[in-house]
Formats: C-alpha cells, sequence, structure tokens
C-alpha cells in the first residue's frame, strides 16, 4: 500500500505498490545497547502507546543533541492531525511491528506542523507537504527522505538503508552531477526511492536531473529491476525526453514489473502524456490499456486496503479520461466505479482509515465529473470526522464550480471558523480570503476584515516559514492584483499596516521577516 500527499486538501492521489530495497547497509544492531532515550507519546501523535512508537520527549535540539550522543540518525516525521494521508500512515504503518523494530535504531521525533516552532524546523529541512518522513544524521545532514507517496510496504526496508555510516544525500547528489557511473549500488538504491516530490529541486534544475538519472538507471551497477525502473520513470516525469519515454513504455508493458512500481507511474503528469499523444493512436491506446491493467491489477489485490484500491481505480479514471477523444469516463467504468465506492464506505472501519477511503473516493467523483455524489458524500462525513473543516474546503469548491457563490463562501468562511491550530488557521482563512477575493472583490469591507483576522494568524514568532510562508506569498500577490482591479488602495494600506506591526515584533533572526517586511510592501 501506499499514501497520497498534502499540500492543500484533495490533491492527486497515488496507487498501491509492492516493491523492495535491497540494501547492503550494516545496521546497529550488533551494537552496545544504548542508554534509553526519554520518550512519549504525544497527544494526537502518529502512534499510540500500544503500538510501541519511541517518540523522542523535547524539542527538536534536545533530539540531535540525544542522536549524537547515541550515535543514532533521526527519524523526523512530519505531519499534521487534520491531514487524512497521515491518518492512514499512522493507522496502517506506524502500528506495525516491523515500523516499530526499526525505529527503535533511530531519534523517532514526530513533529505536527501547528506546534509552536514547527513550520521553523520545515523551512530549515526544506520540507512542506504532509505526510514526510526525512531521516537526518545527528549534523543535521539529510540521508534521505520518504513521502506518502512511497509503497509503504518498503518503509522498513528504506529505514534499514538509512542505518549505519550513510554518506549525506548531498554527497550522493553530488556524485551523481559529477559522474553517474561513479555511483555505487547503495547510491543508486536511494535515488530510486528519494522522495522526489517533496525534495528540494528546482524547475530550472529539472531537465538536468532527468538526465542524469536516465543515465543511473542505464549505468547503476547491481541494482534490481525496479529500482532501475523507479529511477527511468523519475527522468521521464522531470523532464519526458524520446528515449526515456520509450523506455518507459516498455516499462509499463511488463505485466510482473508495472504493479510493483506504481507510486512511481504515479509521478508522470501532463509533459509525459502529451509525448505519449504525441506518438499517434496505436501508442497511445496501448498505453491505456496497459496503464489501465497495472491499475485494476491493485484494485484487485485482496491484499491492499480499501483507500489505496480506490486510489488505483482514480488513477485509471485519470487516464482513461485523458487519453478519450471526449475527455470523459465510459459509462460501465463509471458504474463499476460508483460501486465500488459504495462498497467500500459501507464497511465498519477506524475513523482514521476511512478518511483515506472518503479521500480517494472523492477523487473518483471528480474524475467523474460527479459533484452531485461527491458533494454529498463529503457533507454526510461532517458529523463524524476528525477534523470536519478539512472537508468544507472541498464543500466551498463544489459550490463555486457550480456558480453558488454565498453557499461557497458561507463554506470557506465555516473552515476558516472551525480551523484548528496554527499553521492551519493561516491555510484555511487565507483559502477563505482568496476566494472572498475571487468571488465578492467588490465587498471591500469583509475582505478588509477577513484579511486582517487572517494576518493575526501570524502574530507571533516562527510563524512565517514552510507551508506558511509559500501561503503568505501567494496571498500578497491576489490581493495586489484586487487593490489595483477595485482601486482598493486604502484597504491594502490597512492591511499593510497591520503586518507591519506583526514584523515589528519578530527579532531579527526570524528566517520570515523577510517574507513579513515584503507583504504588501
Amino acid at each position: 500500500m501506499r499514501l497520497s500527499f498534502c499540500m492543500v486538501p484533495l490533491l492527486m492521489v497515488c496507487a498501491a505498490a509492492s516493491s523492495q530495497v535491497v540494501t547492503q547497509h550494516a545496521t546497529t544492531d550488533a551494537a552496545p545497547p544504548a542508554p534509553a532515550l526519554p520518550t512519549h507519546e504525544p497527544v494526537d501523535a502518529p502512534g499510540t502507546a500500544a503500538s510501541g512508537i519511541a517518540w523522542f520527549v523535547g524539542d527538536v535540539p534536545a533530539a540531535f543533541a540525544a542522536a549524537k550522543q547515541f550515535n543514532k540518525p533521526v527519524f523526523l516525521y512530519w505531519g499534521a492531525k487534520w491531514c487524512p494521508p497521515c491518518q492512514q500512515l499512522k493507522s496502517s504503518v506506524f502500528s506495525r511491528s516491523d515500523f516499530i523494530a526499526k525505529t527503535r535504531q533511530f531519534v523517532a521525533v514526530y513533529l505536527d506542523g501547528d506546534e509552536p516552532g514547527a513550520q521553523k524546523w520545515g523551512e530549515t529541512f526544506k520540507v512542506s507537504g504532509y505526510p514526510t518522513v526525512v531521516i537526518l544524521r545527528p549534523d543535521r545532514r539529510e540521508i534521505t527522505r520518504i513521502s506518502g507517496g512511497v509503497d509503504l510496504s518498503s518503509y522498513a526496508d528504506l529505514l534499514d538503508a538509512a542505518l549505519g555510516d550513510v554518506k549525506p544525500l548531498r554527497e550522493v547528489l553530488a556524485t551523481l552531477r559529477r559522474s553517474p557511473a561513479a555511483l555505487s549500488v547503495a547510491d543508486c538504491q536511494r535515488l530510486a526511492y528519494y522522495a522526489w516530490e517533496v525534495g528540494d529541486v528546482s524547475k530550472a534544475e529539472e531537465q538536468a536531473l532527468a538526465g542524469r538519472l536516465a543515465q543511473a538507471a542505464s549505468l547503476c551497477p547491481g541494482v534490481t529491476l525496479a529500482e532501475r525502473a523507479r529511477l527511468t520513470i523519475v527522468s521521464a516525469a522531470f523532464y519526458p525526453a524520446p528515449e526515456v519515454v520509450t523506455r518507459v513504455l516498455d516499462l509499463l508493458a511488463n505485466p510482473d514489473l508495472a504493479p510493483r512500481i506504481v507510486d512511481a507511474l504515479e509521478m508522470l503528469g501532463d509533459p509525459f502524456f502529451a509525448a505519449v499523444h504525441a506518438r499517434g493512436e496505436a501508442v497511445s491506446a496501448a498505453f491505456e490499456q496497459q496503464w489501465s491493467a497495472t491499475m485494476d491489477h491493485v484494485a484487485d489485490d485482496a491484499h491492499v486496503i480499501d483507500a489505496d484500491q480506490l486510489d488505483a481505480i482514480a488513477e485509471k479514471l485519470t487516464v482513461v479520461k485523458e487519453f478519450s477523444p471526449r475527455k470523459v469516463v465510459p459509462a460501465p467504468l463509471a458504474a463499476a466505479a460508483r460501486a465500488r465506492i459504495t462498497s467500500a464506505l459501507a464497511k465498519h472501519m477506524d475513523p482514521y482509515v476511512r478518511a483515506g477511503v472518503v479521500n480517494a473516493a472523492s477523487q473518483i467523483y471528480e474524475e467523474l465529473n460527479d459533484a452531485d455524489a461527491n458533494y454529498a458524500m463529503l457533507k454526510g462525513e461532517l458529523a463524524t470526522a476528525h477534523a470536519p473543516y478539512y472537508y468544507m474546503v472541498d464543500l466551498g469548491e463544489i459550490e463555486e464550480k457550480r456558480g453558488n457563490v454565498p453557499a461557497a463562501l458561507d463554506w470557506y468562511s465555516s473552515a476558516y471558523r472551525e480551523s484548528q491550530g496554527i499553521a492551519t488557521r493561516f491555510q484555511w482563512g487565507s483559502t477563505y480570503l482568496n476566494a472572498l477575493l475571487r468571488l465578492a472583490p467588490q465587498d471591500r469591507a469583509r475582505i478588509r476584515v477577513v484579511g486582517l483576522d487572517v494576518l493575526g494568524e501570524l502574530d507571533g514568532a516562527d510563524r512565517i516559514q514552510a507551508r506558511t510562508r509559500l501561503r503568505l506569498e501567494a496571498l500578497d500577490k491576489n490581493l495586489r492584483t484586487w487593490g489595483r482591479s477595485q482601486h482598493a488602495a486604502a484597504d491594502i494600506l490597512v492591511l499593510r499596516t497591520r503586518m507591519t506591526h506583526i514584523c515589528s515584533k519578530l527579532p531579527s533572526t526570524d528566517s520570515g521577516l523577510g517574507a513579513c517586511r515584503k507583504f504588501l510592501a
């Protein structure tokens, strides 16, 4: 199984896979037992006392100090209470005995994105999407990172690869840039399983990185076929060069291999699909057929949990629509997909597990353009959902697409009002404010009042980093455009004054100070 990845509610999800990492790294199993680390189970942390995960008690600097003292790497988990993929990770992986056993060899740190200072650490370690796991040396240099999109059956093996005296990822990337032929087996495995979708790769770097990864796929010694395939697919996702597209098509045509690398295949997007389209109807039809067969394999696998089965169905429908002349899903496929949703939701399940199922089902309804069914399902979940405000934003989006502006704004407003947590309140508040700028630009008084409230969520140290900084920068751009179009210089001045007051209280060492000062400057 595998998870999706939360930047905003209901992002595109990935499908299940089943792959293994072959690692030659020594573990610390033979080392003398270290003194017990201070641990606790934080409230709402992704483990429970019964699960046995030894989450470190104390702040992040103390965790790295303990890692140095006991010569252990740090397992840093970055998540949020409202994020369905995070809850799926909690219920499906963090309770597994093999995973728990591996984490004993790390200093395991749970960092909730809404905790004070959490966004600062997100900025430091360059993570913003939930869920993300970053493995770091005691000197804070990154070894690797794992996103929710990876095949979670491989988690324990991936942790094995991070144990021992492993060089920092930066050195692996330097070797990749300098000479892909010089990569070791371990280097190649780490590149194959690295969470590129949450890595620090700029648009300007993507084409060059794609070329190097394609070289690595050909030159890497001693890796498995699946690992070589993953490198090829990541290369195609960054830049679909013709020869790499051909290799990916060949990989997808292998019915034994393709289901094992689905999480990598789902990195492919519009540029790759366009490259396939350009090869003509015969190639496009074969690609669609093979993609569908791969997703059907996962969706019908009894060992795959319901959420991941639905994810696979959603991914199948995405490509079927993409390659359909009318960009619609055929009626028989649509009916079968709806039946699978009904069957999955009828089961009795843990609320955290259900969140993942609903998330996947919603994606299917979006692919089917069935807003009515999606709306009914999401609204029905509000009474029992762990974080109902998560669904309220999606209900607002549906009403917005329908043209029901008052209803849409009511949902966005309710989501902001009911949201909880430092970073989450700014996320949902900025979503509401951006909706007002789109849907009610003439309502200057309301925009001014909501804007002051939303900016007030940033009033405090270490709040304007990572996810929050990115959202603030987007809000800044939208407010400037609105101010010009509505001749709202007076309102912009009020908001700018509020932000100036917030900025004035930040210490000179606060890394969010620059973004703060630029806001509406």
